[in-house]
């Protein structure tokens, strides 16, 4: 029995080695200026679509984004996975992201930048964080940057 289980630890070591040498990071290609945009009272609601690029030989599922969205370096909202999302082996996808603004947050940025507001300057959004994966049970994650100046 004791050898059964460390021949079975031997091989999860092993496996868990090569799986390093066999996975290469996700490419972000590109991130799209947000859409869908929707501004009201309550903050604001947009889709951020990003292009992604598997480069490895197998499947790997996005599971998850925890990504902040952030105008002067406050924290005004969340940016999360539409769902989850499988990229086939070395091929091209977009992966969908719903931003939204916390209830109030966005009011309380801009209010201490009215004037510039009412001059028609933009508000700097950024969306800053990192995306997760899956691939044979090990978890990995992306980093994701992006700016864009919007009109309130």
């Amino acid at each position: 029995m004791r050898e059964r289980s460390a021949m079975w630890a031997s091989l999860m070591l092993v496996m868990l080695g090569l799986s390093g040498c066999f996975y290469q990071d996700l490419e972000v290609l590109a991130v799209d200026d947000f859409s869908q945009v929707r501004v009201s009272l309550d903050g604001m609601q947009a889709r951020m679509d990003v292009d992604v690029f598997n480069p490895n030989p197998y499947a790997v599922t996005v599971t998850e984004a925890d990504v902040k969205l952030y105008v002067n370096q406050e924290v005004v909202g969340d940016v999360t996975l539409l769902e989850a999302q499988a990229i086939r082996p070395e091929a091209r996808a977009t992966v969908g992201l719903q931003v939204q603004t916390r209830d109030g947050a966005l009011g309380k940025v801009l209010k201490n930048d009215l004037m510039n507001l009412l001059r028609g300057a933009e508000v700097p959004f950024t969306a800053e964080g990192s995306v997760t994966g899956k691939a044979f049970g090990l978890s990995f994650t992306v980093p994701l940057r992006h700016e864009q100046p919007l009109n309130i």
